[in-house]
């Protein structure tokens, strides 16, 4: 079978996303589509404007046949360990190519950086231990753009792994990944639309129109998050995940602000972005501790979220070769048991009904 597997956070889908599925159905006309989606929080530490629920409606309405999900403690992770987990689920799911957005669309880019950073691994890892993030350390050596970075990182998962998988790309069309103002009439980046949410009206498929009520408004959980800091102690933020030595005592200064980006703002460096704060941020709300942490990310789970009569049909063929999860209950792993958790915490927050979507099994679109 021809199987394509597509790596995505839907944050929102947009026309560009769109046209990234539209261009694999005419380039190779598969026999199914696999698509691994984020969850409810996104690589950059935020929450996503729409839950995983409605992501996994807005892309099966988009044609994809299979939702798999990332799970939080997978996604909102250095590009190295998003890659690697996205990358070891499709290979074990069975995709035997894997199409991604790039901005330059050549991989022979992917393969001179390989070679490149191969040589330069020992000063890579000097960086990160000077307190460099991953993506700096990488960037000191060879210039990627954001879409190629992660791009790279695919193409090193399945190289050093020996899978055999096809990496593919498709040119971004007009948007950049990082414009703030949309180049053109139909095509916005993601980033755009979070920050203008009006744009969502001429940049997004009429699928993803119908749900602007269910927007999640991640201010809403700066008052969550801060009875969470103020109600512990040091040595108890220190057990938290992302809680480095010496953040704890910066932390107890939430008490003096009243919004969730002047406090990222406060406790930002050089040594810890913003990205990274806000990763440890939601690791705090969700009260997810290192030593659980750690033991999830030494899982591989498969979860499924959705799927169309295609999907169904290729699960029902693969179940006795492969372990996967459709729902989920406390006590299943520690990857799950996390998810469960936000899932539970989000209901609390926004008067979801996440936990009942979440036993009940996937979205299924006849």
């Amino acid at each position: 079978m021809n199987i394509v597997g597509v790596i995505v956070e839907y944050n929102p889908l947009h026309n560009g996303h769109k046209y990234h599925i539209e261009q694999i159905k005419e380039k190779e006309n598969p026999d199914l589509i696999i698509g691994i989606m984020s969850s409810s929080f996104t690589n950059r530490g935020d929450l996503s404007i729409f839950d995983k629920f409605i992501k996994t409606f807005h892309a099966l309405e988009l044609g994809i046949d299979l939702i798999i999900e990332l799970p939080l403690i997978y996604s909102m992770e250095r590009a190295d360990i998003f890659a690697l987990k996205s990358i070891n689920i499709l290979n074990e799911i069975g995709v035997n190519k894997i199409y991604i957005g790039s901005e330059e669309n050549n991989i022979l880019l992917y393969e001179k950086a390989y070679n490149l950073l191969n040589e330069n691994d020992n000063l890579i890892k000097k960086y990160i231990s000077d307190g460099y993030s991953y993506k700096e350390s990488i960037s000191k050596i060879i210039n990627l753009k954001p879409n190629d970075m992660l791009g790279y990182s695919y193409y090193k998962i399945i190289k050093d792994n020996n899978y055999n998988i096809d990496l593919k790309t498709i040119k971004r069309k007009e948007s950049n990944f990082n414009d703030l103002i949309p180049s053109n009439n139909y095509i916005a980046s993601a980033y755009s639309i979070r920050s203008n949410l009006e744009l969502l009206n001429d940049y997004c498929p009429s699928f993803v129109l119908k749900d602007k009520n269910k927007i999640l408004d991640q201010n809403k959980i700066f008052k969550y998050l801060k009875y969470e800091i103020l109600s512990k102690t040091n040595n108890e933020l220190k057990e938290i995940f992302f809680v480095d030595e010496g953040l704890e005592n910066k932390l107890h200064q939430i008490i003096n602000y009243d919004s969730l980006d002047s406090f990222i703002s406060f406790l930002a460096t050089k040594r810890y972005t913003k990205t990274r704060i806000k990763r440890m941020l939601m690791y705090i709300l969700l009260n997810v501790k290192k030593i659980d942490a750690e033991n999830a990310l030494n899982e591989n789970i498969i979860r499924i979220l959705g799927f169309n009569e295609k999907g169904k049909n290729y699960l029902n063929n693969i179940k006795k070769n492969i372990i996967y999860y459709t729902n989920i209950k406390q006590g299943l792993s520690n990857t799950l048991d996390i998810e469960f958790k936000s899932s539970l915490i989000l209901d609390s927050i926004f008067d979801l009904n996440l936990i009942f979507q979440e036993q009940k099994g996937p979205i299924y679109k006849k």
